[in-house]
């Protein structure tokens, strides 16, 4: 069994990446999913997550889930969605998330909540058609059912090149009216459970591997609250536990809680934050606007040679970085550690995660940013900006970049 985050994303991801009812909290109505064209947000969700092997504890880890999200078609009904998943994850020696998976996808979704549109073989988002709402008025207590599923990629833990797809009857309540964070929200309870047993065509193609599933158990109960004032989503939380029942005889199961919220910022200035930059940055920071936002290049920080360590005072050169993240304090950023390739046959990735994880714990520490904003990725010396064969390219080369995120 291969460790992976990217065995699940958590039903809250899904959950989260909705709009929900326009309209006043009354006593009944009517939910609805609502898209316009252009609409930006993202959600973030941490997942605690405990793995057991024949029911011992094997590691337990905490998985950062960020999902952003775009309405690229939508005129207040049916719309068609953008996703882009970043998963991180926690490692055992440290209190920062590296990032460890990247997804895409594209799908349609009707005003009651059920998606279309995607590859067979897309696995995110994981958990689909949960929540979808009546298309009667609700009032509390009322509770109804709709058809779900829940897909399960088998490559990243098992080696296996198959995509599963699991059904379920998702059972839905509808709590009350109640505050939260000084809010008045709509509070659902959402409940399903499945076992599935694969057919005699992928159990035969199955068959062809040393280890694989025979059974796929789960049970999940979530708690989701809307802000019906402002029509969007505002929190969700719950919890799960599934096991793979293998071929081998070995069962790993995983249980864990999760919880999460939607973050609705304001349209990035980006012209605004590179002058900002420009103003406050020293002569060795450069700034350019990219898709994902805004990327500050540090190359003039100074590690010990071959080590993730700074030299002393290197962090003072920090300081002006920090200021400008001050003024942007609901962006979340992405740190991405680069290295020179010195022929020395190494691809420089470990030391590149270290030095990424460096300077992002130079801004948690200090409060700059919540370790849940921050994420860290090493690239190696995949990614050069200057001439290996130089001494000032290699120079250029050694940097970290700071993105700072639009969504």
């Amino acid at each position: 069994m291969k460790k992976s985050v990217a065995w699940s994303i958590p039903l809250l991801a899904t959950l989260l990446l909705g709009i929900c009812p326009a309209g006043l909290l009354e006593a009944r109505e009517i939910f609805e999913y609502r898209h316009e064209s252009g609409d930006k947000w993202h959600l973030t969700s941490v997942v605690d997550e405990e793995v057991l092997i024949n029911g011992e504890f094997f590691y337990r880890t905490e998985i950062l889930n960020r999902i952003s999200v775009e309405v690229l078609e939508g005129e207040g009904e049916d719309g068609l969605l953008w996703n882009k998943y970043q998963i991180a994850e926690k490692a055992v020696d440290s209190e920062l998330y590296a990032w460890s998976a990247e997804y895409e996808t594209e799908y349609r979704r009707d005003v009651r909540g059920r998606i279309s549109g995607l590859a067979e073989d897309s696995p995110v988002p994981t958990v689909r058609n949960v929540p979808v709402f009546p298309r009667y008025q609700l009032g509390p207590g009322d509770t109804w059912s709709e058809e779900g599923s829940e897909i399960f990629d088998l490559e990243p833990g098992f080696e296996i090149d198959e995509v599963l797809t699991i059904p379920f009857t998702a059972e839905y309540r509808y709590e009350d009216v109640e505050e939260l964070d000084g809010k008045r929200l709509n509070r659902f309870q959402i409940r399903y459970s499945y076992t599935w047993n694969p057919d005699p065509g992928l159990m035969q193609r199955l068959s062809l591997y040393s280890e694989y599933p025979l059974e796929i158990s789960g049970d999940f109960i979530q708690e989701v609250w809307f802000d019906g004032l402002s029509g969007r989503n505002y929190a969700s939380e719950g919890e799960f536990v599934y096991t793979y029942h293998m071929s081998t005889g070995d069962a790993y199961s995983f249980r864990g809680h999760s919880r999460g919220k939607a973050y609705y910022a304001e349209p990035m200035d980006k012209e605004a934050l590179l002058k900002d930059i420009e103003e406050m940055a020293d002569d060795n920071v450069s700034a350019e606007k990219t898709d994902l936002g805004v990327s500050v290049s540090l190359d003039d920080i100074h590690f010990y040679p071959d080590e993730p360590v700074m030299l002393p005072g290197e962090e003072d050169k920090l300081d002006g970085m920090a200021d400008i993240l001050l003024r942007y304090p609901d962006r979340d950023i992405l740190i991405v550690g680069h290295t020179a390739d010195v022929g020395s046959g190494s691809d420089g990735q470990l030391l590149s995660e270290q030095r990424a994880e460096a300077v992002a714990r130079y801004f948690v520490d200090r409060g700059i940013r919540k370790d849940t904003q921050v994420v860290t990725r090493g690239m190696g010396h995949r990614d050069p900006v200057g001439d290996n064969s130089t001494e000032e390219g290699r120079r250029r080369n050694r940097r970290v970049e700071i993105i700072i995120l639009e969504n």
